[in-house]
């Protein structure tokens, strides 16, 4: 896309952005706004010292102001748009003053999709999202694109890439994968688009603390994933994520729907990953290389050469004890975290599982997972917070085979003094990060340094 066609939506123009993170992504659109000539005021709930490290990469720009520590209502008003992060929540006050003045409010995947459809850029958008397997999913795909050799630019929930700066990378013909959590999908509502290939793995709880405990307010904002499609387009699903649109969604959907299913891809074929959701992960990524009109050679070489993300269900190594290590840390949800650990145990059913897990809740509940661990893991790690309370609370009387930790350090310390020979040490919280880590990122990164300096000695 020409520089003259997206700077003209941004040049001279009022924006606030409200979440400057952590994590990249909020530095990248801040940094784009900057360099096309608008005027940023960038505000944080989290102060100067918390945000030092992302600050420094903004310092080349004097056109931005900083409201940090705290938002402000002058913020919030008298500007062509705001664009909002996210996580912001649904009853913001700042959101709804900018609202009731008429300024729009933006997310930064669904502006760069506005901004390209009305630049008549013809793309291909293909957006996956659901409660589990969207990065894996994502994965399969992008290892599909490579192949192929088709041109593609990654987007949506991304670590370290923004969304705004894909104006000045995408031509026409290009394609662009998307995924796509609940919160980022809020964005496509406020432009009304949807992805030209939607992918939607499976449905179930998360982000109830966010959603006031309701799945049918989850599932709204999980519908923007095929929504606003039209007769032209896919929507990709399976048995689970098409039972979820049959409970909570009453509209019409226009996309051509096509129900993935692992019997559905070649018996000769091999994978390096495992399990029944990986099963489901494969399928889709099969069905959306099909609908791209991919040879099924260069299918079959992509599938059977990927080995995993990082941080879902993705083994390490193994010690010179003969003990696997397993990194799981993006499974946040009891269910996610049962699911691995059903997988582990169907493949060696001989072998112990040592859980590093638990943390923050999200308004879950924990009885299955309680009950799970007790029967099937030989010891159990739960990082302190609330969600390590409910699993706590739901264990068995005088069950004893679990200790709570406050660092990840003590966790693996301790999961080693348990460990057997050719034991199974796996990290898949099952719940949220904060308290005893920042985020997620932190905490699987924590995990790896650990895994990979034992791996060594």
């Amino acid at each position: 896309m020409k520089k003259a066609q997206y700077e003209s939506y941004f040049r001279g123009k009022e924006v606030t952005v409200m979440g400057i993170g952590l994590l990249g992504r909020g530095i990248g659109d801040i940094n784009f706004l900057a360099s096309c000539g608008a005027k940023v005021t960038a505000t944080d709930l989290k102060d100067a010292k918390a945000l030092r490290k992302s600050l420094r990469q903004l310092k080349r720009y004097r056109s931005i102001s900083y409201t940090l520590g705290k938002h402000r209502v002058a913020d919030f008003r008298n500007r062509d748009f705001i664009l909002k992060a996210a996580g912001v929540p649904l009853d913001s006050r700042y959101i709804s003053v900018a609202e009731e003045a008429g300024i729009p409010v933006h997310m930064s995947f669904g502006l760069v999709l506005d901004i390209l459809k009305k630049e008549g850029v013809n793309v291909t958008v293909i957006g996956i999202t659901g409660s589990k397997g969207k990065s894996t999913t994502t994965g399969l795909v992008e290892a599909i694109l490579k192949e192929a050799d088709l041109p593609y630019h990654l987007a949506g929930n991304v670590r370290g890439i923004a969304n705004l700066p894909l104006l000045k990378k995408v031509n026409d013909g290009d394609i662009i994968l998307a995924e796509l959590d609940s919160w980022q999908l809020q964005g496509l509502h406020a432009v009304k688009i949807s992805p030209n290939i939607a992918v939607f793995t499976n449905f179930f709880e998360d982000h109830l603390n966010y959603y006031d405990g309701s799945m049918r307010t989850y599932f709204k904002d999980k519908s923007a994933i095929f929504r606003y499609q039209t007769e032209d387009d896919f929507l990709v699903l399976t048995s689970d994520s098409k039972r979820a649109i049959n409970k909570y969604y009453r509209g019409n959907i226009a996309a051509h729907q096509q129900v993935a299913r692992f019997k559905h891809l070649p018996n000769s074929w091999d994978y390096q990953i495992f399990g029944k959701h990986n099963e489901s992960n494969l399928s889709q990524a099969y069905q959306v290389a099909k609908i791209l009109g991919i040879p099924r050679t260069t299918i079959k070489d992509a599938l059977s050469n990927f080995a995993g993300v990082d941080g879902r269900f993705q083994f390490i190594g193994t010690d010179k004890h003969g003990i696997d290590f397993y990194n799981d840390n993006n499974s946040t949800t009891p269910e996610s975290t049962v699911a691995s650990l059903q997988s582990l145990k169907r493949r060696y059913p001989d072998r112990r599982i040592i859980l590093i897990g638990g943390g923050a809740d999200k308004a879950f509940h924990y009885h299955k997972m309680a009950k799970y661990l007790a029967r099937n893991v030989s010891f159990t790690l739960l990082f302190s917070g609330t969600a390590t309370d409910k699993i706590r609370d739901c264990f068995p009387p005088r069950f004893e085979d679990f200790t709570e930790t406050l660092s990840m350090k003590t966790a693996f310390n301790l999961a080693l003094e348990h460990a057997e020979e050719h034991d199974i040490i796996i990290l898949s919280p099952g719940a949220a990060s904060f308290g005893v880590f920042n985020n997620e990122y932190e905490r699987n990164d924590q995990y790896l340094r650990l895994v990979k300096r034992h791996l060594k000695g």
